[in-house]
């Protein structure tokens, strides 16, 4: 772990020490309820008064307090800045700026998690340090920053999430990127981000405003926003995906790829083909996943190839990927499939699942759950509606809408050809507890973070095995 000395963050700060450490410093914690022993507690100033919370984080093991206003009544060294939060922010700039591997910045309107769960991988998870859970805010930013020990991590893979006009700037300083992906632009956290040509131009700003010439690797989607198109005409260090076998010699800054899955077989194994300029074409095997995610596991190669890991090494490592909790788990109880996908939700997204969710399970009645997608502005029926436009029913398919937004969709459903005696609308979770449970097929639960779907998934069922066996049809 790594050691901060109480001279170098007064200087970082430009604090001032009321009674120096007596103890390593080790680390750094927001919470006084979940800090270690060794750690500095940060307080600041936000829904709650950090500073009321000096003499817990004492009793529970901290060693020094961040603060900018002095507790004199707490015996507990402090360091004294202006700003708090800014001073929190330039001491995991300056660590970062301190270690000397590669730095990988990963954001995007959905697959950031994916994508950096299946990255840590292929560089190597004993020496590659990666965000822990949904710590990709400008809080749980630096909280993974200060986590980098240059004598155990040769390689960071940071995430970087915004909901507000202006993080990704400040995010942007913090992690100073060696190389970039950004996964997808598609309409996500509207409230705060106005639209598409906003969600773009924040995105973009994690390679546009960092310090670092870094090497930007995205999906031809991007192209139609004007800060993507620019950078790909303009900068050398750029690399654009493709989908697709390509046709002719592969520009500088090009690269293409192609997902073959084997059907009719145990787990539905998948092949990943990867073109890139200059070098031969490789195929690796990975699990069968939805096409987002294929395309998120081939932007993850490439960075891979990027940060030096040979095509063996991604080869032998890349298998072992599995979707993290609830971000597409399998499985199954009494003869029924269950496919959970409720980390959150928009409508990029929703549409991934479900199209993933019937190639899956092509030969059984399917029960669709699906819940509202959240802040997404004031046309938020409208991409409700048209979720319901996109999907392509059968005649025994049953679709239970669980919520007010989610209610939305039928209208969608309904102008799709989907029977109104197929569409179930409910209020109430605990509702649709018995229909899931008496359901006789394959049932996806799909919705935003705040509605909880795990939660009907049935006691009975179990994960699929690691080898990814399915039901047959």
């Amino acid at each position: 772990m790594p050691i901060f000395d109480p001279d170098t963050l007064a200087k970082w700060t430009s604090g001032d020490w009321k009674s120096s450490p007596e103890s390593s410093m080790k680390g750094f914690s927001i919470d006084s309820r979940k800090l270690k022993t060794g750690d500095i507690f940060v307080a600041i100033n936000a829904e709650r008064d950090g500073h009321d919370y000096l003499h817990d984080a004492k009793q529970n093991g901290a060693v020094a307090g961040l603060v900018n206003k002095v507790r004199l009544d707490i015996d507990l060294p402090q360091l004294l800045v202006k700003d708090s939060y800014k001073a929190f922010h330039d001491i995991a700039s300056s660590h970062r700026h301190r270690f000397k591997g590669t730095v990988v910045g990963i954001t995007g309107s959905c697959g950031k998690t994916s994508t950096k769960d299946a990255l840590a991988i292929l560089l190597g998870e004993n020496e590659t340090l990666y965000t822990e859970g949904n710590f990709n805010n400008h809080l749980g930013v630096p909280l993974t920053l200060l986590r980098i020990d240059g004598k155990n991590h040769s390689k960071c893979v940071v995430e970087a999430g915004i909901n507000e006009i202006g993080e990704m700037k400040i995010l942007s300083k913090m992690i100073s990127p060696d190389i970039v992906i950004v996964t997808l632009i598609a309409p996500s956290h509207l409230e705060g981000l106005k639209n598409l040509e906003t969600i773009a131009s924040e995105k973009a700003d994690l390679f546009l405003k960092s310090d670092r010439d870094s090497t930007v690797i995205f999906p031809e989607e991007c192209l139609k926003y004007n800060e993507f198109n620019s950078y790909f005409k303009e900068s050398k260090n750029v690399i654009l995906l493709r989908e697709g076998k390509p046709k002719g010699d592969i520009k500088s800054k090009e690269s293409y790829y192609s997902i073959w899955t084997e059907t009719n077989k145990i787990g539905s194994p998948s092949l990943l083909r990867l073109w890139r300029h200059g070098f031969p074409s490789v195929s690796i095997s990975l699990p069968n996943l939805s096409r987002g995610m294929g395309r998120n596991i081939a932007l993850a190669v490439l960075a891979a190839c990027e940060a030096g890991v040979s095509v063996q090494e991604i080869s032998d490592r890349l298998p072992r990927f599995r979707p993290s909790a609830l971000r597409g788990k399998c499985f199954q109880g009494r003869g029924r499939s269950y496919f959970l996908d409720c980390y959150n939700a928009n409508p990029a997204s929703m549409v991934d699942s479900i199209e993933f969710f019937k190639s899956k399970f092509p030969c059984t009645p399917k029960l669709y759950v699906l819940a509202g997608m959240e802040e997404l502005g004031g046309n938020e029926k409208i991409f409700h509606v048209e979720l319901g436009r996109k999907i392509i029913g059968e005649k025994d398919d049953v679709f239970i809408l669980l919520g007010k937004k989610a209610s939305w969709i039928s209208e969608g459903l309904l102008e799709n050809g989907i029977r109104e005696d197929q569409i179930i609308v409910l209020m109430e979770m605990r509702d649709a507890t018995p229909i899931v449970e008496d359901f006789k097929g394959s049932v996806l639960f799909k919705g935003s973070r705040s509605y909880e779907l795990e939660n009907l998934l049935p006691g009975w069922a179990v994960e699929e095995n690691k080898e990814g066996e399915k039901s047959k049809c």
